[in-house]
């Protein structure tokens, strides 16, 4: 007779602890870029005329994976831990057995379905509050040839010189995982990680929290250079 596995023990997800992020390093260059297609010639106005950025939320990149990092948990322990923690803060009116016993049905469950289908819920639930989050993309220089190519059209675009105003974050072009169960880990560091495919667009983001209107106002001195892509059209170059 062949052996099943016990559903109330599966199998952990792990990771190695260089995989986890860790504090964003502070971008120290004297300059950012911002590359943008001569289809979108309106985007300057509010730049130009009104002195005005907008930051996108993560959906509105063109990262699929953006601000949406893979889950794991230490051991299925501290992951129900995580769990009663989360429950008890969401359930403040709960009496001390009534605790007692949502833990008991947590565990029970968290053990009966696996450590890989909590966390795909918890993820589902995680993922919609990143979206508080506004990012602003940069680069570190104006002659990188892959920005200009993918982000100006293929030279028929332009590129905005800035002297860096705002704190800017380096992106980290690794792989990571985000431990649910480690406080520490689920700061929001891994906005300042990318998968490595995306390395040669040397980004260095500004990022805001639940802004209003997800704009920002920049002092009009510090927009230092309006560099235009040399296949840009004459009529292009006039406007």
């Amino acid at each position: 007779m062949s052996a099943t596995a016990n559903p109330l023990h599966q199998p952990q997800r792990r990771l190695p602890p260089a995989a986890q992020p860790t504090e964003p390093r502070r971008y120290n260059g004297r300059f950012v870029y911002k590359y943008g297609s001569s289809e979108h010639l309106e985007r300057l106005k509010p730049i130009i005329l009104e002195n005005r950025l907008y930051f996108p939320t993560p959906r509105q990149l063109n990262d699929p994976a953006e601000a949406r990092p893979p889950l794991t948990a230490a051991s299925m322990n501290a992951l129900i831990g995580t769990l009663g923690q989360l429950s008890a803060e969401a359930k403040p009116y709960l009496t001390n057995k009534g605790l007692a016993r949502h833990a008991k049905i947590l565990d029970f469950n968290a053990r009966r379905f696996g450590t890989d289908l909590v966390l795909d819920r918890m993820a589902k639930s995680l993922y919609p509050l990143l979206e508080t989050f506004h990012i602003y993309s940069l680069s570190k220089r104006p002659n990188n040839q892959h920005l200009w190519e993918r982000y100006a059209g293929k030279h028929t675009g332009y590129c905005l010189e800035f002297l860096t105003f705002q704190p800017a974050f380096e992106v980290r072009y690794v792989d990571i995982v985000v431990d649910i169960t480690n406080d520490a880990q689920i700061r929001p560091f891994f906005l300042f990680y990318k998968a490595s495919s995306w390395s040669r667009e040397e980004e260095v983001r500004m990022i805001t929290h639940r802004s209003p209107d997800a704009t920002m106002f920049f002092d009009p001195r510090l927009l230092t250079r309006l560099i235009l892509g040399r296949e840009i059209a004459p009529a292009d170059e006039e406007t």
